[in-house]
């Protein structure tokens, strides 16, 4: 079986949950004797690799063993609408044939190349949904970052959006619904991103498939007895709520509490400049910067506690997942797909988003008795292994691939 996996970025360049999602999926298929190929898009201006169309460029190169064929345009892309005809047109330049099935595991920039081969190739095509790009490309955040029910479900996005008029806001709903009509199964991990995408406007099957971990890079690891040392892992949007987390920790007067923070303050330098404002001379406070995959164990080795200060609603954040599967309890914020996860009071601790008082209190606890960590810690049930939704997708594979043959065999 050829699957072509569709993302919007992809490693070594991009290296978050959807990214992460895409690539064990994909070394899970290949285990399985099926053979995977990855096409994504560098929004990035590029010269590199070979030009197929004005203005885009493709660039082959294997990650982790697998093929990628990473599309470029020479100058800088911005994503608004669903459908891209530059991209689509591109896409034929490569000659891909041979697929059995489309899996888009983020639409963004490539949706077109999924909706032809649909239509045109009579491919399968598989959707699952990571975030809520397809309903708002600011991911439901009004310009003052607030987040918003969505383009049907709350009026407020048509003040705060992006878009001039309410006609294109409407305009881009409407492909989008058309492209969740396409695909013949859509998938989440999370209740909370099912029932967003019903809220606004799709009525169609979604089906729930929890993410996974590759227990590769796992192991389980001890705590610092002598201190408290929490770790912060992810990128330096301000959805993330690092500012929280570090305005929490002013509040924190136990000096024996640790924070490193592993995000790479590069890629947002004014956001990183407000946040060592906040920092100032805490020693506490140590900015690692980015790290492997490889290097996991050695990044939560010793931690008390994972922090997911979020104030925007991730999905079904793969970082929880990975710090549940090292031993670490986490404290996360109560919104989105992290109570999916967390059980308070059980394997972490929840908090209002936003809520510094409430994050600062919650250290403060955990600072003065330790024994409630390791309590938390017991309480831990190891997520599942990535070869268990793997065997979930391939199901949905064989299911779709077979159908679409017996149709072809009719027609």
């Amino acid at each position: 079986m050829k699957v072509l996996y569709l993302v919007h970025q992809f490693f070594p360049k991009y290296y978050f949950g959807t990214e992460r999602f895409t690539l064990n999926l994909a070394i899970q298929m290949r285990r399985l004797g099926h053979n995977p190929l990855i096409l994504t898009y560098d929004s990035k201006p590029s010269s590199r690799g070979r030009q197929l169309t004005a203005g885009i460029r493709a660039e082959n190169y294997e990650y982790d063993q697998l093929p990628v064929i990473s599309l470029s345009s020479e100058t800088r892309s911005v994503s608004r609408m669903i459908y891209d005809l530059r991209i689509e047109a591109a896409f034929l330049k490569l000659g891909i044939r041979e697929v059995d099935i489309v899996h888009v595991t983020h639409p963004m920039w490539l949706a077109s190349i999924a909706r032809r081969r649909k239509l045109k190739g009579k491919l399968p095509v598989v959707l699952t949904l990571t975030d809520t790009w397809l309903l708002c490309p600011r991911g439901q955040i009004d310009r003052k970052f607030r987040f918003c029910m969505g383009p049907l479900a709350d009026g407020g996005c048509r003040t705060h959006c992006i878009f001039k008029d309410r006609s294109q806001m409407l305009s881009r709903h409407s492909q989008a619904i058309n492209f969740l009509g396409i695909a013949d199964e859509v998938v989440t991990a999370s209740r909370f991103t099912a029932e967003t995408f019903k809220r606004n406007g799709w009525d169609g099957p979604i089906k729930l498939i929890r993410h996974s971990v590759d227990y590769r890079n796992i192991v389980r690891t001890d705590s610092d007895p002598s201190r408290l040392v929490l770790v912060f892992i992810g990128s330096t949007s301000f959805q993330k709520g690092l500012h929280i987390l570090l305005r929490a920790m002013q509040k924190v007067r136990h000096s024996e509490v640790a924070l490193k923070i592993y995000a790479p303050l590069k890629d947002n330098p004014r956001y990183a400049e407000k946040l060592l404002q906040l920092v100032q001379e805490d020693r506490r406070i140590t900015f690692l910067g980015e790290f492997s995959l490889i290097d996991f164990p050695k990044v939560i080795a010793g931690a008390s506690a994972l922090v997911v200060p979020s104030i925007y609603p991730d999905n079904y954040p793969l970082v929880v997942l990975l710090s549940l599967a090292s031993g670490i309890p986490v404290i996360g914020s109560n919104i989105g797909g992290i109570p999916e996860i967390i059980q308070h009071g059980v394997n972490g601790v929840l908090f209002e988003p936003g809520n510094s008082d409430e994050l600062a209190s919650i250290i403060e606890e955990f600072a003065v008795n330790r024994d409630s960590i390791e309590e938390l810690r017991a309480g831990i049930v190891s997520p599942r292994r990535s070869e268990e939704e793997a065997y979930d997708y391939e199901r949905i594979y064989e299911k779709l691939i077979a159908r679409s043959s017996r149709q072809s065999t009719k027609n």
